[in-house]
């Protein structure tokens, strides 16, 4: 007999599910090894009813809970409960409890982990709760078909695309709902190849309001067993981003026009691989195939003439490290013939990493080389007389006032006068009095030095200004200009011979408050000398 009940033992203790058999005073009389497994309490542990609630129930409210629970059952007959208990790791798990009356003293207990049940149930309850959110909130229009493409479901995207209600388009054939703009028998068919597919995509144009929509549709199926077959339609309308797509191309196709018709260079430096795209125009505008040129930051510095490389490499490393919103500078590139070419090169930094290092640097070259020839000119001529190539009145006044506050005293003026030239004109005609003033214009500017400035400022009269020259060395260039005029006398044919009147003064002031006056004095003195050997002086 005691054999009989160990092999019993044994048995019980082999089962998965958990048993455990209590008196009526709440004395565990029998667990078997399976409920210890289940719970990780010992048979120790648990002794007693009380053991367990106060084990397996750690919360009082928790635990009053569940004795309140088993006292329903009990009294109402009730056999079957779940109860989620921690176990002695501190985990939560779900145990199904049945009871069952051995005799009016034994209760049994048989006892069933379902926590692997319950939590799929809840994943799948999870699940389901993401997916409806996801359905109903979707960026994107989803509609739910059964087998025969009729609407089971639409989300608010959907009925949003296509201006429709959910209500009125559900049990319909999903193309008697929306209104193609495509052939709908090519659509019709292709559509009825999806059963026996994967999936299919395509762009589709839809009819709405009449308007056309540009959307992408993606249709897929997949097994279900209350209608055979589910089939998803997801339509993401692209309208707006395909009117973007036209307006841009639209945008390109004049911005080439104009730079094709314009003659504008655009490079496109890929800083991070060192490598920079020209276009025909950049190569074309030096006089160069795009063949000809490597695609690297090298081709344009070899370029770039030596006097104006300096400042535009400063302007484009400002630029580069965000000191300034775009990257401009004008500069002299070599031609392919060896001529300069004035460039105005403007260029923004399109993409920066993580740290701010410029990526893509996008910009155009924009042939400038006749506005500056042409500015060029247009200065030399206001500074300048048209008949001798001297500086005019106007450039001699400010270079007067400039000098006044600078270090280069002291000054020396020169003022000098040709003699008979109204005689000459009147004479001999008015293009042998210009040969006259060519001539005693390049007397005077052949006995200057380099710093030395002359100029035109009548139709007879000359001015020169010496900086820092005293008194002595500016009677010395006196006398060195009157050797070339008698020089031009032995050299030239002249009906009569070339003369001038030259007188000469000093200043030495330095003060700023007196210095504009003393050397305007210095001027009116030079010149009444000018005029006191007009005619008796050495002419």
């Amino acid at each position: 007999m005691e054999r009989d009940d160990q092999l019993m033992k044994n048995l019980i203790n082999k089962l998965s599910i958990g048993v455990v058999i209590a008196d009526q005073q709440g004395q565990f009389l029998f667990t078997n090894q399976t409920i210890r497994e289940m719970t990780g309490y010992t048979e120790a542990e648990i002794k007693t009813m009380k053991d367990w609630y106060k084990k397996a129930y750690p919360d009082p409210e928790a635990r009053e809970k569940a004795k309140r629970y088993f006292e329903y059952d009990l009294e109402n007959n009730i056999q079957d409960r779940t109860y989620k208990i921690t176990t002695a790791a501190g985990d939560y798990k779900y145990f199904n409890f049945r009871y069952s009356q051995l005799d009016e003293e034994k209760m049994l207990f048989e006892i069933i982990d379902i926590s692997h049940r319950i939590q799929q149930k809840q994943e799948l309850k999870n699940q389901n709760i993401i997916f409806e959110n996801f359905f109903t909130n979707s960026l994107e229009g989803i509609i739910l078909l059964n087998s025969e493409f009729r609407i089971l479901d639409a989300n608010n995207k959907f009925e949003e695309i296509f201006e429709i209600s959910k209500s009125d388009i559900k049990n319909k054939l999903v193309l008697n709902v929306v209104d193609l703009y495509e052939e709908s028998n090519n659509i019709e068919k292709e559509i009825n190849e999806i059963l026996a597919k994967e999936d299919w995509e395509n762009e589709v144009r839809f009819k709405v309001d009449n308007k056309i929509k540009y959307c992408n549709v993606h249709i897929f199926s997949v097994d279900n067993k209350e209608h055979d077959r589910l089939i998803y339609a997801v339509v993401d309308d692209i309208t707006e981003s395909k009117e973007r797509e036209k307006e841009l191309k639209e945008v390109k196709e004049r911005l080439e026009l104009a730079v094709s018709g314009a003659t504008i260079g655009i490079w496109d430096w890929n800083a991070a691989e060192e490598y920079i795209h020209f276009n025909e125009n950049w190569a074309q505008m030096l006089g160069y195939e795009l063949s000809e040129l490597e695609n690297n930051l090298n081709t344009w510095l070899n370029l770039v003439h030596p006097d104006d490389k300096e400042q535009a490499l400063k302007d484009l490393e400002d630029h580069l490290e965000g000191k300034t919103e775009k990257y401009y500078n004008e500069h002299r590139l070599k031609t392919k013939s060896g001529s300069w070419k004035w460039i105005r090169d403007i260029g923004k930094v399109t993409e920066r990493d993580e740290a701010g290092n410029a990526i893509r640097i996008v910009g155009v070259h924009i042939d400038i080389d006749r506005e500056k020839r042409a500015a060029a000119e247009i200065e030399y001529l206001s500074n300048h007389d048209e008949l001798t190539g001297l500086y005019n009145r106007r450039y001699f006044n400010e270079e007067l006032k400039r000098l006044s506050n600078s270090r280069k005293y002291p000054i020396s003026i020169i003022v000098g006068d040709i003699n008979r030239l109204k005689d000459i004109n009147d004479n001999y005609g008015h293009s042998m009095g210009d040969r006259y003033i060519e001539l005693t214009a390049e007397a005077i500017k052949s006995s200057l030095r380099t710093e030395d400035i002359v100029a035109r400022i009548g139709g007879d009269e000359f001015v020169v200004i010496l900086p820092d020259t005293n008194y002595n060395a500016a009677e010395e260039v006196t006398e060195r200009i009157l050797d070339r005029i008698e020089e031009v006398n032995e050299k030239e044919e002249l009906p009569e011979p070339l003369s001038a009147a030259l007188g000469y003064e000093t200043t030495d002031s330095k003060n700023q408050d007196h210095g504009v006056k003393n050397i305007k004095k210095c001027y009116n003195k030079a010149d009444k000398k000018m005029y006191e050997q007009k005619f008796t002086g050495r002419c």
